[in-house]
C-alpha cells in the first residue's frame, strides 16, 4: 500500500513538474513574441520601418520534444490592420536562450488578409485570396562545422521551390551565433537592432564556404495565373510574348553554355520542373567571393561550371 501511495505521488510530481516547464516555455515563446513587438515599435519610431504587429490565439508547448506552435498568427501593419495571417507555426529543437544544433519549423496556412487585400486592384486581390502558403524549415549543425539548410515553400499545389545546401567551415560562425542567443534579451535585443550587428555577422559568415546543393522548382500553371494576372492589370506583357522574349534572349546568349542554354530552353517551352545541382572540388570560400578571387581563378562560364559540377536539368 505505501509503495502504490509513494508511486502515485512521484507520478503526479512528474506530470506537475512537467506541466510547468511547459507553462514556463509558453511564456518564454510569448515573452520572445512581446519583445519582438517592442523592437517593431522602436524600429517604427525611428522611421526605419512601418509599424508591425504580430498577435496570436494560443501558445503550447511540449518540453519533451522541444517542441512548440503557434496558433492563428496574425501580422498587422500600423492603422491598416492585419495583411496576412498563419494558421499555425510549429518549431522543433528550440530552447530558449540555447541554439540547439538541430531543429525544424513548419509554417501552414500563411493567407494575405483583408487589409492587404483591399490595397489591391480587383482581379490581383481576387488571385491573391485564393493563394495559401505552406513552407517547410531545418538545419542541422555537425561538429566538423558543416551546416546543412533545408526548405520547401508550397504554394497551393501549383507551385514549390525547395532547396538542399550544405555549408562548410561554418564553426566560428555557428559560434558566434550561440553566444547571441545566450544573451539576456535585453542585451540580445540592442545587439541585433544595431548598426553593427549586420556587420559583425557578415564577418563571422565570410569564414564560411559553399560546399553542396539541390534548388528544385516546379511550377503547375501558376506562373501561367501570374502572368496572366500581371497583364490584365498592364503591369507585364502575357505569357505568350514573355515566351517568345525569354527564348530569343536566351537563345541569343553567346556566353551561355549549350548544356545550361538546352535546359533553360527547355523549361521556358514547357515551365514545369527545373533542377539545379552543384557540388563544388572543393568548398567555395563565401571570402573570395566578397573580395572578388574567385573571379580571377575563373576564366570562362565553363570553369565555373567544371569547378562547382553544376548541372540544369529541365521537365
Amino acid at each position: 500500500m505505501k509503495k502504490s501511495v509513494i508511486a502515485l505521488v512521484v507520478v503526479v510530481a512528474a506530470v506537475g513538474g512537467l506541466y510547468f516547464a511547459n507553462k514556463k516555455a509558453e511564456d518564454a515563446i510569448k515573452q520572445q513574441i512581446s519583445q519582438a513587438n517592442q523592437s517593431y515599435i522602436e524600429l517604427a519610431a525611428q522611421g526605419e520601418m512601418p509599424l508591425i504587429a504580430l498577435s496570436y490565439k494560443d501558445v503550447s508547448a511540449n518540453v519533451l520534444t522541444s517542441t512548440y506552435r503557434i496558433h492563428d498568427l496574425a501580422i498587422s501593419l500600423g492603422e491598416f490592420g492585419d495583411i496576412a495571417t498563419v494558421t499555425e507555426i510549429v518549431a522543433t529543437g528550440v530552447k530558449p536562450k540555447q541554439l540547439a544544433d538541430k531543429g525544424s519549423m513548419t509554417l501552414t496556412g500563411l493567407k494575405a488578409a483583408s487589409a492587404a487585400l483591399q490595397m489591391l486592384p480587383p482581379n490581383l486581390s481576387a488571385f491573391v485570396q485564393g493563394l495559401e502558403v505552406h513552407g517547410d524549415y531545418s538545419y542541422a549543425y555537425q561538429q566538423d562545422g558543416s551546416l546543412q539548410f533545408n526548405q520547401a515553400t508550397h504554394i497551393n499545389d501549383e507551385f514549390s521551390l525547395s532547396y538542399d545546401v550544405t555549408l562548410a567551415n561554418m564553426q566560428q560562425f555557428w559560434q558566434y551565433a550561440k553566444e547571441v542567443t545566450a544573451m539576456p534579451a535585453e542585451q540580445q535585443q540592442a545587439l541585433t537592432t544595431s548598426e553593427d550587428y549586420p556587420k559583425q555577422m557578415l564577418e563571422q559568415l565570410l569564414t564560411g564556404a559553399l560546399s553542396k546543393g539541390e534548388v528544385v522548382l516546379v511550377n503547375q500553371g501558376f506562373l501561367q495565373r501570374l502572368t496572366q494576372v500581371a497583364a490584365e492589370n498592364g503591369q507585364a506583357a502575357d505569357f505568350q510574348t514573355l515566351q517568345g522574349i525569354a527564348l530569343i534572349t536566351v537563345s541569343s546568349a553567346e556566353n551561355m553554355p549549350a548544356a545550361i542554354k538546352e535546359s533553360v530552353i527547355s523549361f521556358i517551352n514547357n515551365p514545369e520542373k527545373l533542377v539545379l545541382n552543384f557540388s563544388f572540388a572543393e568548398p567555395l570560400k563565401f571570402s573570395e567571393m566578397e573580395n572578388g578571387q574567385l573571379a580571377t581563378k575563373m576564366n570562362s562560364p565553363e570553369d565555373f561550371i567544371e569547378f562547382a559540377n553544376l548541372s540544369l536539368t529541365a521537365n
